[in-house]
């Protein structure tokens, strides 16, 4: 009995896998249990066409990640933070305020893709950035001292 699989099977497949199994299992475990449905003629050429409109849709979106890669490799981005005398940050550079840099670069991210943890150190970072399960950007950024506080 040929079927395709409405939801994960563990063992089976995934869904939208077509999968040849025996009647019985099919009709008593996997029917029963609205797990898969038999694979006819017309639901085979409508499962192809989603198929291939997913795989477009994949594929458009990797594009536009990899243009979004660049642009953000291109980016440096300078951040200042307070520093006591004792050379201590009172600050931070948070991955919440990498995003509001980048909003005002124009780059709309989730905050979920940034990786980072607060930096609190002067200097050159690198911060990766996942875009996609398959594209991942470095973005520089530099940490200077905010001078303006520091008593004479």
């Amino acid at each position: 009995m040929r079927v395709f699989l409405l939801k994960d099977v563990p063992g089976l497949g995934k869904r939208g896998d077509i999968k040849n199994v025996s009647d019985g299992y099919g009709r008593n475990f996997l029917l029963r249990k609205k797990l898969a449905d038999i694979l006819n003629p017309s639901t085979e050429k409508r499962l192809k066409l989603e198929h291939e409109k997913q795989e477009k849709i994949v594929a458009e979106l990797k594009e536009s990640s990899g243009i979004l890669k660049k642009k953000i490799e291109n980016l440096n981005l300078v951040f200042e933070i307070k520093m006591g005398e004792s050379g201590r940050a009172y600050g931070s550079v948070t991955p919440l305020k990498i995003l509001n840099e980048l909003k005002k670069q124009g780059i709309n991210l989730g905050k979920e893709q940034i990786s980072a943890k607060p930096i609190k150190t002067l200097g050159n970072a690198k911060i990766k950035i996942k875009l996609h399960p398959d594209i991942e950007a470095n973005l520089n950024i530099t940490i200077k001292s905010n001078d303006s506080d520091i008593a004479k």
